[in-house]
């Protein structure tokens, strides 16, 4: 096997490991029912309150702080597993007394509305046209001619085919 071939290969690997981690990363935001879209102004992120904590108390061992945020978050998945189980229980309950198809629709429609943002941009989030943006930046997921045109000669890896 030659030079070209190994590197052919690797670069195939790891293209290969950043699209299953793009992914995994759209499965897991799209399942994030409790994201802080909706936080008041006044509230801070989780970044803030760990930089406010540290300057307030003079902590300089952070591994405490990342204790506590594996801790909520095992609580966090620990609250959706539970509601999981609530669904599956009201949904075989309306499988029961057949009014199974409604309920998923509405649950659906239920799960669209709980996941999309009505309300304004927070500060310092790009927005969804790039003209907005500082240098001009598109957002992650956004098709411009480029990539367009790399898809239509390379395919949608965008690499050669030899």
């Amino acid at each position: 096997m030659s030079i070209n071939e190994r590197l052919e290969a690797y670069r195939r690997k790891k293209h290969r490991e950043k699209m299953t981690e793009t992914i995994k990363n759209a499965v897991i935001n799209a399942f994030a029912w409790n994201r802080n879209d909706e936080k008041s102004a006044g509230e801070l992120t989780k970044d803030e309150e760990v930089k406010l904590c540290e300057e307030q108390l003079d902590i300089q061992d952070t591994e405490d702080v990342s204790s506590v945020d594996s801790k909520s978050t095992v609580i966090t998945r620990l609250i959706y597993l539970l509601y999981f189980l609530l669904w599956i229980t009201l949904y075989a309950i309306a499988l029961e007394y057949e009014f199974g198809a409604v309920y998923f629709v509405l649950s659906a429609l239920v799960f669209i509305c709980l996941n999309t943002r009505s309300g304004p941009k927070r500060r310092g989030e790009p927005s969804a046209y790039s003209v907005f943006n500082p240098n001009c930046e598109a957002i992650e997921g956004t098709l411009d001619a480029s990539q367009f045109e790399r898809e239509i000669r390379y395919g949608i890896g965008g690499a050669r085919v030899i």
